[in-house]
């Protein structure tokens, strides 16, 4: 059998209109991973909250990005980004973090760092 270079389907969209769900389906369909990207950028916002890092100061946001500790795992079917060895799953659903979300996801260094990470996703293979 060939060797095929990994690939990476990006699904968009607003809010609540089904991207997790059709992200979900379509990999179980094609027996892909998932990357909930949004659920990435809620981590970082989690953990800004944590460690008490104002997520409207970007250079306090971005140090934070220098310094912290991830590393990303593949669980259930779904690479996760864990934050020293935890996965926040319901932490970062809060309403904190909700509102968190919108102000670190306009960080340059943040979304930076995180298309970094994101782009390192594709160690484990084909993607959605």
């Amino acid at each position: 059998m060939p060797h095929t270079k990994p690939f990476v389907i990006a699904i968009d969209g607003p809010s609540a209109s089904g991207k997790g769900v059709t992200s979900r389906r379509l990999a179980e369909m094609l027996g892909l991973l998932t990357v909930d990207t949004g659920a990435m950028y809620r981590t970082l916002a989690w953990h800004c909250l944590r460690m008490k890092v104002d997520v409207n100061d970007d250079k306090k946001v971005a140090a934070l990005c220098r310094k912290w500790k991830t590393s990303l795992v593949v669980a259930d079917g779904h690479v996760r980004l864990l934050v020293d060895g935890y996965y926040p799953a319901q932490d970062i659903r809060t309403s904190e973090a909700s509102a968190a979300v919108a102000h670190v996801a306009q960080i340059r260094a943040g979304r930076d760092w995180m298309k970094a990470k994101q782009r390192e996703c594709i160690q484990f293979g084909s993607l959605v």
